[in-house]
Parts: structure tokens; sequence; C-alpha cells
């Protein structure tokens, strides 16, 4: 018989609109267009059971769910403020029996402040720890090579909004791993983002902006340029600029336009606009100045599409079903399952923007007009 957290887990996965037909062959359907429903995917995963997982308490301080213990205190480390992840995590924790009680700590972008929020973590011993982005789980987690003694061994952490975790060195496997780790990731597969690009308009170059501090940033410009190689298009890449300690400098509008002129003197005709916090602190003034030249624009995050910013299209997920989740995940954790999957969303959100379309005057096709969210 299947397991209630099993069958919860399904729940939650099978809770979204209509998936599309594939758009090239051998290759199953990853995104939905307008149709969708306030859930979170359409196909189920193998349970977790499938892949090793087991209920065993011993050395974790969760089980608060369990147990009839009071609620799991879960403390919540964000890296720019709370957002949607952070209200559908809450959300799903508030239908909860028992729910859950949050301690918050932002690090305001300051790598520093993470310390500070590390140290708060010992002394107040959570049961769990929940971080938002690449940067906050590292500073939680350590790296495979030097793994924190606490966060993750006696301690279980969930992130969200980390777009390559083993790249990144949180973790050595997605599955089966030997820390307690699990989250959600949240970018497309790059065949597809790939794919949707080329469904709109064929793809003759791909410009990447990047901060070259950041190991997600770095790890997805490799992909993008190995990506390159398989299908036969440049990857043009464009830094931004850092000091002499390697520390990122400032942005201006002057060193955006550099960038983007960068890009666009190289003959590509995409920009873009990957997984990379510091770019989406930039994203509306380099879309801009993209849009002026001709370039057409891709987001791999939901957050550059809900903007002001001229962006054209992209393969996303939705920021509040990553959050709940997330949640879900925390949830398992905290009832001893020790294999909690990382994984992303299974359904992705195809969205383009027309008045970014008629500024250009590069409309879509017709195979994608009922296969998109229009914005």
């Amino acid at each position: 018989m299947t397991s209630r957290p099993d069958q919860k887990r399904r729940q939650l996965l099978l809770r979204s609109g209509g998936a599309l037909s594939g758009l090239a062959a051998g290759l199953s359907p990853l995104w939905h267009g307008a149709e969708t429903s306030n859930s979170l995917m359409q196909t189920a995963h193998a349970s977790n059971a499938s892949s090793g997982s087991a209920a065993n308490t011993s050395n974790v301080r969760g089980g608060a769910t369990s147990s009839g213990k009071a609620k799991p205190r879960i403390y919540m480390v964000t890296w720019t403020g709370k957002g949607e992840v952070e209200k559908g995590f809450v959300d799903f924790w508030q239908t909860q029996k028992p729910s859950a009680e949050f301690i918050w700590a932002d690090a305001a972008l300051k790598p520093a402040r993470l310390a500070e929020i590390k140290a708060d973590i010992e002394r107040v011993q959570p049961d769990l720890v929940y971080t938002w982005g690449t940067q906050a789980t590292q500073a939680m987690t350590g790296s495979i090579d030097a793994p924190d003694n606490l966060v993750g061994k006696r301690i279980p952490l969930v992130f969200a909004v980390v777009a390559d975790p083993v790249a990144a060195k949180i973790t050595r496997a997605l599955v089966n791993q030997d820390r307690l780790i699990a989250g959600v990731s949240h970018v497309a597969p790059l065949e597809a983002q790939i794919l949707a690009m080329s469904q709109y308009r064929p793809i003759k170059g791909v410009g990447i902006i990047y901060d070259p501090t950041a190991a997600n940033s770095v790890a997805n410009v490799k992909a993008w340029q190995a990506a390159g190689v398989r299908n036969r298009f440049p990857v043009v890449t464009a830094a931004f600029p850092v000091d002499d300690n390697k520390k990122l400098l400032p942005a201006s509008e002057e060193t955006n336009l550099d960038l983007v002129n960068k890009i666009a003197q190289s003959n590509v005709n995409w920009l873009y606009f990957g997984p990379d916090t510091f770019l989406r602190t930039q994203h509306v003034a380099l879309a801009n100045a993209a849009a002026q030249r001709g370039l057409l624009t891709f987001a791999a995050v939901d957050s550059m599409l809900t903007s002001n910013a001229p962006m054209l299209m992209g393969l996303v997920s939705n920021f509040y079903q990553i959050g709940q989740f997330a949640a879900f995940k925390s949830q398992q954790m905290l009832m001893g399952e020790k294999q909690v999957a990382i994984e992303p969303l299974q359904r992705f959100s195809l969205v383009i923007k027309l008045a970014t379309a008629r500024q250009l005057a590069t409309f879509p096709p017709m195979g994608l007009i009922d296969k998109a969210e229009f914005r």
C-alpha cells in the first residue's frame, strides 16, 4: 500500500493544468501554457521509498511531526528578503497539524551576514533549516570537501532556488546522498530552454552576462558553452567586472551598456538571462539595452518576466509552487526520512511578453501560440 507521505507527495505533484505535446521527437512535455491551475505539477515522480528513503529518526533533530511534539522550529535563511517562495513554504505549513514556528534571518545580499546567521543557528538549534539561493545554502552546509558538522549532519536542511547544487558542491548527488540535505531547484533543463528559444526563432548565437564570483553562474555558463558545441551555435559571455580581490564592482549604467554592446557586436541573436542573483538586480537595465539593439531576450527565472523589463520570453518555474514543494520536503525530513530527493518541478511555464514582441517586431510563430502564457 502507498504510505501517507507518498500519497500527499503524489497529490502535490498531480495538481497542475494541461500538459503540452512534446515539441521534439523523444522529448517529454516540460512546459504548459495559460490554462494552468493553482497547483504544482501534473506528472507524479516515483515515490521516495523507491529511491531508498527510510523513516529513521536516529540522530535527526526532526521527528516533530510524527512524534506528537510541539510545533517544529524552522530557521528561514533568505538572501534577498522574503518572496513568493517563502510565502508558498509558510502557507503549506499553515495547513498542517502541527504547523511550524519560523525564525527569520535575511542576509540582505551581504556575505558577512551569513556568518552571523550561522552562529545564531548554532545557538538556537532549530529542528530544520531552510535556505533560499546558492550562497545562503553554501554558507549553512559548507561544501562537500568541508561539510558543516551541524547543518546537514545533525540538523536537516531544505533549500529552494539553487540552480545546480552538485556544481556548487553543496552535495555530491541529487539522490542517495550521505547528508541531510534536500531541496527544489528552479531552472528548466537546459535542452528544454534551448528548444523553446529555437522554436521561437532559430538560434544564431547566445550571449550570456553573468556574475563571475557566483559558483552557480559560472557552472551555468560552462553548461551553455558545452551545449553550444553540441548544437553548433556560438556562446558569447560577458562577465560583470570585479576588483583586484575578485569582488564584484558596483553596477553602473555605463558598465551595463558595455556588457550588452559586447554581446550585440558579436552577432548573436539571443541574450540569455540565467539564474544569477546579481544579474537579477540589473536585469531591467540590461533588457532595455538589449531591446534597443534588437536582441531577443530569454529568462530562466520568473521574476525577470514579472517585472517591467522588456524581456521577450522564458521557460520558468512558479516560485510559490517551489516554496510549497520545498515545504513538503521539509515535512518529510522532520518525519525522519533521510533520503529526500533534490529535484525541480516537473512542469514549467512558457511565457511570452507581447509588448516586447511588438517592440522588436518579432511575433511568436503559430506553433507556440496555444502553448504559451502571454503577459
